[in-house]
């Protein structure tokens, strides 16, 4: 049940995650599950810079002071997210032999591309875009309050699972769950539609499992402790680790699309704002970065 703890102030934090006694495999006996969550470090940074240029661009036209107030502190957190999980790509992954410097140049260089692209469109039409994209993010931001609540809720200590990594990836869903209203009330000011919205959220509810199945792939091929394995063997080890509980179920996409297709559809029914705010309190990055 979602605790009523009032409206929170969204706001960057000061973290700092010390990764140095981190495993590879960092929840132990997992490590096709520890490479499936992992993947999110190389994912996220260059999404959420994307978040963040969408909604810089969005700023200006946005006169409801409230609402610009959100999207300042949304930002904000994004960009800190995206500094955290590059801190976790560089210095976790180089430290266990994975090189991420040709997926992620790459990456950075399509990302450039495609905003260069951008500033080249008629002004009339590059709003439009952005306002596509403003509709795209609301519903990927529902998917990560879905993950977020996991991840908050899951028992990684029972696991055994690293601190740090645990703690990293509780952190950022925590803020998942705090913010996740911003996205939404940003698509539905400028206009965005139902039917906009729930067909790029279809888009995404497939394309994300996606690219993180695959991504969990390319960490076990360039893991050096491992045997190279296909494609299918590593979906099949992530099925297995669903249904260990390791990893969030299937049915989660599911009920995430369920709730998110309703006409009286509510970001706040996602998750908790009180157990998120209390987790952020409590963070270890937090304390850790206060006392440094």
């Amino acid at each position: 049940m979602n605790e009523q703890v009032g409206r929170v102030a969204l706001r960057p934090r000061e973290v700092h995650f010390d990764f140095t006694a981190s495993p590879l495999h960092w929840i132990p006996g997992e490590p096709i599950a520890s490479h499936a969550i992992s993947g999110l470090n190389l994912i996220l940074p260059i999404g959420e810079r994307g978040f963040v240029e969408m909604f810089r661009r969005a700023l200006p036209y946005v006169a409801d002071d409230e609402l610009r107030e959100q999207m300042i502190g949304f930002m904000g957190q994004e960009a800190v997210h995206a500094e955290s999980h590059n801190q976790a790509v560089w210095e976790f992954l180089q430290r266990h032999g994975i090189d991420p410097e040709p997926m992620m140049t790459e990456a950075e260089y399509l990302f450039d591309r495609a905003i260069a692209r951008l500033d080249t469109l008629p002004e009339q039409l590059r709003h439009r875009v952005v306002v596509q994209m403003l509709a795209l993010i609301a519903g990927l931001e529902h998917f990560t309050a879905l993950g977020g609540d996991w991840i908050l809720n899951q028992d990684f200590e029972a696991l055994d699972a690293d601190p740090a990594l645990t703690d990293l990836f509780r952190w950022h869903g925590a803020e998942e769950v705090e913010h996740r209203s911003v996205a939404w009330n940003v698509a539905r000011y400028f206009g965005a539609r139902r039917p906009r919205l729930v067909t790029l959220y279809l888009g995404s509810s497939v394309g994300l499992p996606a690219g993180l199945i695959a991504v969990a792939w390319w960490l076990t091929r360039k893991d050096p402790t491992m045997p190279k394995i296909g494609p299918v063997k590593v979906f099949r080890e992530i099925g297995s680790g669903i249904r260990r509980g390791v990893l969030p179920p299937w049915r989660l996409i599911g009920s995430g699309f369920a709730s998110f297709v309703r006409s009286d559809y509510d970001p706040e029914n996602t998750g908790d704002t009180g157990q998120a705010v209390a987790y952020l309190a409590k963070s270890p990055a937090a304390k850790l970065a206060h006392a440094s």
